[in-house]
């Protein structure tokens, strides 16, 4: 029983995440791209749970393949999220291509694994090392940084947003994606000490951690929460997505 609740814990964020992702894409009120945009945040954290859910049922190590499977996106996660919140506020934003510095290690993440799961040549032999920025040491070093970074950028825009409307009280979309975010920095800080802990296991070769059972329990289940959290924010936006989108803002 011990074990098997944080599987189903688990495996229920997984379903919730690839459920409520895909029905972002049908989502009619609202910007659209800041729903589609939503959708592959949720999709792409459930793939990634799945990864987590492998590796805490010793699965990635029974079968090493499966470590190399294209479904790992951390480093998309907080830039998803960015860029949801941003156009939530402005939807007439139009993308730049400055944008596209908030997308190299994203892309760069994805390319790698793509190449590692077709060309198994190129593989590193303990699947994970330290100073590789897609899936390592480094990687979860760059996607602690980045969780607080993007978070920060959206209460900036979250409080700009607020002083342009000139009200006391938050609109409901407003109102809905501060809790988001609060909650994200919350979830997010479990995640950072056990992160932060393998890290400095992992660097200065005192422990291999991620060995370790009730460590990957752990950390997949302070990953686990953070989903769970995303969804429950996305179910609300779904129940009540058109009471939501309140004033339409002007382009920034």
């Amino acid at each position: 029983m011990p074990i098997l609740l944080p599987k189903l814990i688990m495996l229920a964020a997984i379903a919730a995440a690839l459920l409520i992702g895909g029905l972002f894409f049908r989502k009619r009120s609202g910007d659209r791209r800041a729903n589609v945009i939503y959708g592959m945040l949720l999709i792409m954290g459930g793939l990634t749970q799945l990864h987590f859910l492998w590796d805490f049922t010793g699965n990635l190590e029974a079968h090493p393949n499966m470590r190399f499977w294209p479904i790992y996106f951390s480093l998309w996660l907080p830039v998803l999220l960015f860029f949801h919140v941003k156009i939530s506020f402005y939807p007439q934003y139009v993308f730049r291509w400055s944008d596209l510095k908030h997308f190299g290690l994203p892309i760069g993440q994805t390319i790698y694994f793509l190449v590692v799961w077709l060309f198994p040549e190129y593989r590193h032999e303990a699947g994970r090392y330290f100073y590789n920025p897609f899936y390592g040491g480094l990687e979860q070093a760059l996607f602690l940084a980045g969780w607080p970074l993007y978070v920060l950028f959206c209460v900036l825009y979250l409080r700009r947003r607020r002083r342009q409307l000139k009200r006391r009280s938050l609109p409901r979309l407003l109102w809905y994606i501060r809790k988001l975010l609060k909650g994200c920095l919350l979830f997010i800080l479990a995640y950072a000490i056990l992160s932060g802990a393998d890290f400095l296991a992992y660097k200065y070769h005192l422990a291999d951690l991620r060995g370790q059972v009730w460590y990957a329990g752990a950390q997949a289940l302070s990953f686990t929460v953070l989903l769970l959290w995303l969804c429950i924010y996305g179910g609300q936006v779904l129940v009540w997505g058109r009471k939501l989108m309140g004033a339409r803002p002007q382009v920034q």
